[in-house]
């Protein structure tokens, strides 16, 4: 009698655990929607565009409308000791599915993006070194719906090269809690090339190539102590390196001498171009003994026609010069390198014609303005990186019908234009190789 009445609460429990499970595990799954889109969005980058990846992020917000739906998870006493019960039944596959995600970390075979540059590349840093915050709304408003530091209505070229090579976004290098583990973006607004500039108040309001290398080898090191010397440098050996910077040194090296009332001579302007080009080279030089061997630069762009410098339709000359100066001596410099150094390959993308024609030859590209900004100031002209106090400013309706966001950033559509051609351009614009080539496994042995 007690064997039979001992089955059957077995029995009678063993239903209601059933049936418990099915309505939490009915929740569960329902809730689980929410993260799907996320999940899918990963994989939905093509090789060679941009195809799949808006349409599918329009769905995120459905999925977390229907999660609100309550369901047995609402607020009654059920609902406690049905999130327990889940809880007590996914401890140990949470706690598997963790380690096998940090395997998976350090086990993945993609190949990782570290980021170098100025405000055309930075993802955010400048949020943690800037004392103003003058990044604000609308920046990020036609992708992010909110400000993230980047100078931009939507995406920048990383984020578009990131997606293109399959990977997540690339997180600021001082971004806490970040995950590392596909590479680093250690751009800042203003950052220079030479330490000289980085002086006084401005140095606590960038990171200097110097200080981004710096960043750069303490994840090295973190790497290296993870993994083992050797795995590290064969990791390191097949990442891709992507430098966009020099014209913040060119931009101050020309203010010094307006404040004297005069330009730079082109002796003046050809010093300050080879001592950019020698402090780029030793940084290159540092990066290969790390183990990079894949490099690629977004060269310097028109400065001296960019709607903050330029007046009445004229460009500055002397920021043209030493721009066209700079590109010529990189180009030869990595060359040089990639003569010397076993295994250094490069890429440079020609962003200043690529840029410039865009600006004089709009509707070529699709654009309905070209010298013209989205945002804008009425009081100054132009808003310009969002330093109007008077918040007297005006925003255009359509982004993608502008080439520029601000006075000195593109928008997100000409981002995409110009990350095409980095990525898949032919050697008219990209050369020797493109970064497509520079992530293929095989090109590095």
């Amino acid at each position: 009698m007690a064997t039979t009445i001992f089955h059957c609460s077995v029995l009678l429990f063993s239903l209601f655990f059933l049936g418990t499970a099915t309505g939490c595990f009915g929740d569960l799954l329902q809730a689980d929607d929410q993260h799907r889109p996320l999940r899918s969005i990963r994989n939905s980058f093509s090789e060679d565009g941009f195809e799949s990846y808006s349409n599918q992020r329009n769905n995120i917000g459905g999925g977390r409308k229907f999660l609100s739906n309550g369901g047995w998870l609402g607020n009654s006493i059920f609902s406690y000791y049905c999130r327990f019960l889940l809880d007590m039944i996914r401890m140990p596959f949470n706690k598997k599915e963790v380690e096998a995600d940090e395997l998976k970390l350090l086990d993945h075979q993609k190949t990782l993006l570290f980021i170098f540059g100025d405000s055309l590349f930075d993802a955010g840093n400048n949020k943690y070194v800037r004392t103003t915050t003058y990044l604000q709304y609308p920046y990020g408003f036609t992708y992010f719906t909110h400000a993230t530091g980047r100078i931009c209505d939507g995406r920048i070229v990383p984020d578009m090269i990131a997606e293109l090579a399959n990977l997540p976004f690339i997180p600021p290098s001082m971004q806490p809690g970040a995950n590392f583990s596909y590479g680093a973006n250690f751009a800042c607004v203003g950052a220079t090339v030479l330490d000289s500039y980085a002086t006084g108040n401005s140095s606590k309001e960038t990171v200097t190539l110097r200080g981004q290398m710096s960043q750069f080898i303490e994840l090295a090191k973190k790497l290296n102590a993870t993994l083992g010397p050797s795995r590290a440098k064969a990791i390191l050996s097949k990442s891709v390196y992507v430098f966009s910077m020099g014209g913040d040194d060119y931009l101050q090296y020309y203010d010094e001498f307006t404040d004297e009332g005069r330009s730079p001579t082109l002796s003046e302007q050809q010093q300050q171009v080879n001592a950019v080009i020698g402090n780029l080279t030793e940084a290159l030089m540092e990066l290969y003994e790390e183990g990079a061997r894949k490099i690629a630069f977004q060269n310097v762009g028109p400065m001296g026609c960019l709607p903050f410098l330029a007046s009445n339709g004229s460009c500055v000359q002397a920021l043209l010069t030493m721009p066209i100066l700079h590109n010529k001596q990189l180009y030869e410099a990595l060359t040089s390198l990639a003569e010397r150094l076993e295994g250094f390959k490069f890429s440079i993308f020609d962003y200043f014609p690529s840029l410039l024609d865009r600006m004089r030859h709009p509707s070529d590209y699709g654009f309905e303005v070209g010298s013209t900004p989205c945002y804008y100031s009425s009081s100054n002209g132009y808003r310009g990186m969002g330093l109007d106090a008077t918040g007297d400013t005006t925003l255009c309706k359509y982004p993608s019908a502008f080439l520029l966001f601000d006075d000195g950033h593109t928008t997100q559509c000409a981002n995409e234009q110009l990350t095409s051609l980095f990525w898949n351009g032919d050697a008219s614009v990209t050369r020797p190789y493109n970064l497509k080539q520079l992530f293929r496994r095989e090109l590095i042995k």
